[in-house]
């Protein structure tokens, strides 16, 4: 359920982060949003809090994902367990720390 309701708002956000870095470098991001992405706003959203939510909603989609996958493939449940566990700990744990620490720095 968490892989569903985390795919949109990932698709919707980091096309946004696509068009914001366009924006930056290029002028015809404008054009191609007809005039609502400038270069003011390109900065806005690159540099604001939307790459941090769009990391936190990643990481969720990412733990997810995995948990899913290992639960269809893994058979052995000590080995599940162990799988999910780290899946919990690398991904979810880790990643996030540092998305948090990179966005207070």
């Amino acid at each position: 359920m968490l892989v569903e309701y985390s795919s949109i708002p990932l698709l919707i956000g980091f096309y946004l982060l696509y068009l914001s870095g366009y924006g930056l470098v290029t002028h015809r991001v404008r054009w191609l949003t007809l005039g609502l992405l400038g270069h003011r706003e390109s900065m806005l959203l690159h540099t604001g809090l939307l790459p941090y939510v769009m990391g936190v909603i990643m990481v969720l989609h990412a733990v997810g994902g995995l948990g899913l996958m290992i639960n269809r493939r893994v058979k052995n449940s000590t080995l599940r367990a162990a799988l999910e566990l780290l899946n919990l700990l690398i991904v979810g744990v880790f990643l996030l720390t540092q998305l948090t620490l990179l966005a207070l720095l």
